[in-house]
């Protein structure tokens, strides 16, 4: 019986420690256009050359969890959710993709960011684009970039685990 009671006790404290909330780290929401671009290239350019100009980008990161090894604040580290939608010239989409593989670990699936975005995509619209890795402009093997190479869109969703 006491086994019983500590053993809720101890379940009960972890419970409560656990935070699985999203909370924004990077939100392009309120910025203004020159600056929304400016974070985007500062994201790519320490991985790779940026492939064409970026006329518009809007992109929001969220933890997941608070990256503390604390019984009482959760345990274990955070983990990241990152969607992005690039906006580039038309004619320059289609070099975002060269020499890009398929998505890493099979990542296919729709996704899409907490909240209302209206810069994403349609689950529709993406059934339709071709999937690309993200490791090579992002640093992550998680996720996909999708290429509306049509209208000069890139779709960015990454994730840590």
């Amino acid at each position: 019986m006491i086994t019983q009671i500590i053993g809720s006790f101890f379940l009960i404290l972890f419970l409560a420690g656990c935070d699985v909330t999203e909370k924004p780290v990077l939100d392009s929401s309120g910025l203004g256009l020159e600056e929304r671009v400016a974070v985007m290239n500062k994201i790519i350019e320490p991985l790779s050359e940026v492939p064409s100009e970026i006329l518009d980008a809007h992109y929001i990161e969220t933890r997941i969890g608070d990256g503390k090894a604390d019984l009482f604040a959760g345990l274990g580290p955070s983990d990241f959710l990152f969607y992005a939608l690039i906006k580039v010239p038309i004619e320059d989409a289609n070099k975002w993709s060269q020499n890009l593989k398929e998505p890493y670990n099979g990542v296919k699936d729709f996704s899409s960011p907490e909240g209302d975005k209206k810069w994403w995509l349609a689950k529709e619209k993406f059934m339709e684009l071709r999937l690309y890795e993200t490791k090579t402009y992002f640093g992550r093997y998680n996720g996909w970039m999708a290429i509306d190479d049509a209208n000069g869109l890139i779709y960015v969703h990454t994730y840590t685990q």
